[in-house]
């Protein structure tokens, strides 16, 4: 099939996939922590299905996947919230990652290739391959959605990517989904406090020790706000 003509097909099903989704009234569902967790509960046992559903339709369509994490949390609770969270997460960018490379390297490097994000993102791992992938996904430098999006457009391979995004993603999806746990079952108490302040120093923690191995491993990072500019394209690796 023609490059053009399967974008041409893509833009035509997200636009209306995008149509549904806000005239359905299930962009504004996704985004309303109050009412979302009534909702999955009177699905009951389907209820953990149209999780992970919404969870993957929010992040085909870049929309906060926080929210999905911590409603987990409040209605499954910290082991299955987090366990339904992390299937659906890994799924979801596993998606995302297989439809960029279904539309074609070449094809969205034209339409998309001159934004600092892929610009950033191809250098990194034309420089230091998978350890660049580990580190972005560990230190917020770029918007997670996007990142899905963007790596389709590397050489990386498809399991090595689901792979370490997989492990990654795990670490935060079981924080949050504790805290939210916490929260819904205690409220909010001096020990909940002292936990989220736990929680608060393990993510810094752990970004803190990602940084120290992307100087061990010398992979350049970009600085805050060096994303703004154009950076060269090596448009023929891969």
């Amino acid at each position: 099939m023609n490059a053009e003509y399967k974008l041409c097909i893509a833009c035509i099903i997200f636009s209306a996939i995008v149509y549904v989704i806000y005239s359905s009234g299930i962009a504004s569902l996704l985004t309303d922590v109050q009412h979302l967790p009534s909702v999955i509960r009177q699905y009951g046992a389907l209820g953990y299905t149209l999780y992970i559903l919404l969870f993957i339709i929010a992040t085909l369509f870049l929309m906060p996947g926080s929210i999905l994490v911590i409603v987990g949390g409040i209605v499954f609770g910290t082991v299955t919230g987090t366990l339904l969270s992390f299937i659906a997460a890994t799924a979801a960018s596993a998606l995302s990652f297989l439809l960029a490379r279904w539309l074609g390297r070449e094809l969205l490097l034209k339409y998309v290739g001159h934004t600092a994000i892929f610009q950033a993102i191809e250098r990194g791992m034309t420089r230091s391959g998978s350890d660049f992938l580990i580190l972005t996904r560990l230190i917020p430098l770029f918007p997670y959605n996007i990142q899905n999006y963007a790596y389709g457009l590397t050489a990386i391979s498809f399991w090595s990517f689901t792979l370490i995004s997989a492990i990654t993603t795990l670490p935060g999806l079981l924080l949050y989904t504790a805290m939210a746990d916490e929260l819904a079952t205690g409220g909010i108490t001096p020990f909940f406090i002292l936990k989220l302040c736990l929680a608060g120093m393990a993510l810094f923690t752990l970004i803190q020790a990602a940084k120290a191995y992307a100087r061990y491993k010398q992979v350049v990072l970009p600085a805050p706000g060096k994303t703004k500019r154009s950076l060269p394209i090596n448009k023929n690796q891969g």
